[in-house]
């Protein structure tokens, strides 16, 4: 194909998208009224603004609110929301640990591991130990009675009383 046929077509070609465009464009000025609060209307048909936007050179950076201060520190009403919250915690925190330490120690006492039965009442007295006699293997091994003097123990101070050996 010729050049000449190539740039007539195109020529052609956008007229056509021109003329086609211009009545779609006046149904569509109410819907662009309202983008136009948010960005300013660019001169031409939206053939022409398409294009334009496809430009590096017509785009705009965005609009960032620059950040102060104030926004990263806290206002005086968090503060206060702060402290009561800490205060509530480190009460909370402890209360939990009284409680806690507290059921450790009744879980781990010794006497409450030993069954009900084998108790024994500090309020009832024991039983008077009556001399044991001799048993039955006492009996046999030692058949002989013993004598009193045997049965006197001795002490430290019979121990103490005795001449010294020179």
């Amino acid at each position: 194909m010729n050049t000449r046929t190539i740039a007539s077509t195109c020529v052609l070609l956008l007229a056509a998208m021109t003329f086609v465009s211009q009545p779609a464009a006046s149904a569509q000025d109410s819907a662009t009224a309202q983008d136009s609060a948010t960005e300013p209307a660019l001169p031409g048909n939206p053939l022409t603004r398409m294009v334009s936007g496809l430009n590096p050179m017509n785009w705009q950076m965005p609009k960032l609110k620059m950040p102060t201060m104030s926004t990263f520190l806290p206002t005086k009403q968090e503060k206060e929301r702060v402290i009561t919250k800490k205060d509530s915690l480190v009460d909370e925190v402890s209360t939990t640990a009284k409680k806690s330490w507290q059921r450790t120690k009744d879980t781990l006492n010794p006497m409450r591991l030993i069954p009900a039965g084998f108790r024994q009442n500090s309020q009832t007295t024991p039983a008077p130990q009556t001399k044991q006699q001799g048993g039955f293997f006492s009996n046999l091994f030692a058949p002989f009675p013993k004598s009193a003097d045997e049965d006197a123990s001795p002490s430290v101070n019979d121990f103490l009383k005795q001449e010294p050996v020179r």
